[in-house]
């Protein structure tokens, strides 16, 4: 048993070198960022068909192009500002089978909270959205702090927590709250990363090769 915590505290630091220079939490914050604008612009449009189109794909679309230009430009960052100061590591590749395993895991775990948000939500009042929204976007993020050994995360979700809180205190009205709050929480995405890559590029210097 014990060997197993070993095992798992291992893979857990390993995991924690990708966020070790704050990059990878910039790139989620801006996805978060845009997608959580998509609220406010399609919140603008005249009341059509193509609001209802777009208010259910917009965001998702974000994300999904976000997610592919950050797994396509981060590295290259990487290449350039991490790995010369502090080595390069190979992260092994999941299995394909396990990996479908895993999508099909993180999207029944996104249909259950999905679930229990719209059975929660019809019998809380709309002021309290916000906070019931901040209290799940709270909780992924403690996860990943869990998940990578990166304790930081767990700080991110109390000020999620706390933003979420707030906004329920203001009791904006439209989409405004959803804005605010999705918005938000990328830029204390955004903040925590420039921070955590300010001090790691202060802490560090490129190592040179002998010759």
């Amino acid at each position: 048993m014990s060997e197993e915590i070993k095992i798992e505290n291992i893979i857990r630091n390993t995991r924690k070198y990708w966020y070790v220079d704050g990059l990878s939490e910039i790139a989620v914050g801006l996805i978060i960022f845009f997608a959580g604008l998509t609220y406010w612009f399609v919140a603008q449009m005249e009341n059509t068909a193509y609001k209802l189109v777009l208010l259910t794909l917009a965001q998702p679309v974000v994300m999904i192009v976000g997610s592919w230009l950050a797994r396509k430009i981060l590295p290259r960052i990487k290449d350039r500002v991490t790995y010369p100061r502090t080595g390069y590591l190979v992260f092994r590749k999941p299995v394909k089978k396990r990996r479908f395993h895993r999508i099909l895991y993180v999207g029944l775990i996104a249909a259950v909270v999905g679930a229990l948000v719209t059975i929660i939500s019809s019998a809380l009042s709309e002021r309290f959205l916000p906070f019931l929204s901040s209290i799940f976007l709270a909780m992924v993020s403690i996860y990943i702090g869990y998940h990578t050994a990166v304790q930081r995360f767990y700080w991110i979700g109390l000020v999620m927590l706390g933003c979420g809180a707030f906004l329920s205190y203001l009791n904006f009205s439209g989409p405004l709250p959803y804005t605010l709050l999705f918005s938000g929480t990328g830029l204390i995405w955004i903040i925590s990363g420039i921070i955590t890559l300010i001090l790691y590029l202060r802490k560090t210097q490129p190592l040179v090769e002998e010759l």
